[in-house]
């Protein structure tokens, strides 16, 4: 928890600056993941107003799409084993590639692909950093 919180403030500054990747929905999909709780919403929210602001684009879009990301992912989470690594790569792929479509952006499928790997990756290393705990 104390490592994805930095993480999505730089994930903000990244994808509002230098990068079109779904950074910001990678923290929030791990967010969702080690919290499962409704405390991600307001994070979501306030992630998704500050992503509008920095890249320019209308003021609440990311927010709603990132509402409604973690609400889809805290509904499954008791039908699936979202601490796995098959869902991390399905979810963040799928919701990259619905970001990216929805948002306009060029080359959604490979973004998608490397936000996944991204995603998946960043779960290897909390995992690791959770055993050493």
């Amino acid at each position: 928890m104390l490592l994805l919180l930095p993480l999505l403030i730089i994930s903000i500054l990244l994808e509002g600056t230098v990068t079109t990747l779904p950074l910001i929905l990678i923290c929030l999909l791990l967010l969702m993941i080690i919290k499962r709780d409704g405390s991600v919403f307001p994070v979501a929210f306030f992630a998704g107003l500050f992503l509008d602001a920095m890249t320019l684009h209308r003021m609440g879009g990311a927010s709603i799409f990132f509402l409604v990301f973690v609400f889809l992912i805290f509904l499954y989470q008791k039908k699936y084993e979202i601490y796995s690594y098959p869902f991390v790569f399905a979810a963040s792929f799928f919701g990259g590639w619905a970001f990216l479509a929805i948002f306009g952006y060029h080359g959604v499928i490979q973004q998608a692909l490397c936000s996944s790997i991204i995603a998946v990756l960043l779960l290897i290393i909390l995992k690791i950093l959770a055993i050493r705990k």
